[in-house]
């Protein structure tokens, strides 16, 4: 195969989020097997960070983030889109050096020192999977069981988190989340690793966070990662609903804000038209936290909209959700119509 009929393409979703596409026909029926051997570099996707090197020893993370194109697993690995399930295997292998620790969201075994084999799940997605690899001596660890689970709290050498803290917050949102909106979706494990300020990323039932950040990726175990969005284009669900509902660095109006809506605002798109487009919308944060606002002010306040979303998540728990469904679901066309499709006089 030439360079040429693998190279990347722009298919519809605009820069960054092009693709590679086999352009090669196949009779029908057969059978075949791709191998495809390369070097592990620089993702070629916005904000993605290299491997890093430390003296005897390696850092690396998956490092994903929805706020870029082409920063899911692709940026490692071939893989399918968000709305596709596939199991996946790793084999994790540090040769020579200290000794390393593997955190993940997956089953992990130590075949050898400095060895292990990860079995993700084939209900995981692209977006699902969580993979930090340290040298033993920059992560400090804690475990606990609680609530019929375990829950790993773990931090970076550069993250000067109180471990004990984040373990005992952790532990009492993972409680809330769960009385309020339905049952955990993610087996027995949830793994939290503690970066410095600024970091923030969600994958199933497990996080790699800052400390202003943590509650926030916590509770994307029920909305995100609970239920996962259909396409990329449903993304800002997720992080609107987390933005409303939780406190954390991207917050500036108080969680569970109530506000009445007015057709005179500015138009706001949140879900692009593209199948392609790959990234959640910046203004999914604030803007989409104000669209729940304006829900909850139509519904007859805060109380009303969680219950209504606490149904639809043990509805759609373990599966996907659509901005037509929700649309439906809280009987808000009117708002979509405006501060989601960008439609409207």
């Amino acid at each position: 195969m030439n360079g040429e009929s693998f190279s990347p393409i722009d298919v519809g979703g605009g820069p960054g989020a092009e693709m590679r596409v086999l352009d090669i026909e196949l009779a029908a029926r057969s059978h075949h097997r791709l191998e495809l051997v390369y070097q592990l570099a620089t993702p070629a996707a916005e904000g993605a960070e290299p491997i890093g090197w430390a003296d005897g020893g390696v850092r690396f993370d998956f490092w994903m983030s929805d706020l870029h194109p082409g920063r899911y697993l692709e940026m490692w690995l071939p893989a399918n889109l968000c709305h596709d399930r596939f199991g996946l295997g790793l084999d994790v292998r540090v040769e020579g050096g200290a000794a390393h620790t593997v955190l993940t969201n997956g089953q992990a075994r130590e075949e050898a020192r400095n060895q292990w084999r990860i079995e993700y799940p084939p209900t995981f997605t692209s977006l699902s999977p969580m993979l930090v690899l340290r040298p033993s001596d920059e992560i400090e660890l804690r475990s606990t069981t609680a609530g019929g689970r375990e829950v790993v709290t773990a931090k970076v050498i550069e993250s000067d988190a109180d471990l004990e803290a984040c373990e005992a917050d952790i532990v009492a949102w993972l409680a809330h989340n769960e009385a309020r909106y339905g049952p955990w979706a993610h087996g027995s494990t949830f793994t939290a690793v503690l970066w410095c300020p600024g970091r923030g990323m969600e994958y199933d039932g497990a996080t790699t966070a800052a400390v202003g950040a943590l509650e926030h990726e916590v509770f994307h175990s029920w909305f995100g990662r609970g239920i996962k969005p259909a396409s990329a284009n449903d993304g800002w669900i997720d992080e609107a609903w987390t933005s409303w509902a939780t406190s954390s660095r991207r917050r500036e109006l108080p969680r569970f804000h109530v506000e009445k809506l007015t057709p005179d605002e500015p138009q706001v798109l949140l879900c692009p038209s593209s199948p392609w487009s790959r990234h959640t919308p910046v203004e999914s944060y604030r803007e989409g936290s104000r669209l729940f606002a304006g829900i909850a002010y139509q519904m007859g306040g805060a109380a009303q909209l969680r219950e209504a979303m606490a149904r639809l998540y043990r509805q759609c728990r373990g599966g996907f959700v659509s901005t037509n469904e929700l649309e439906r679901h809280l009987q808000a066309e009117d708002l979509f119509e405006r501060f989601v499709y960008g439609r409207g006089e």
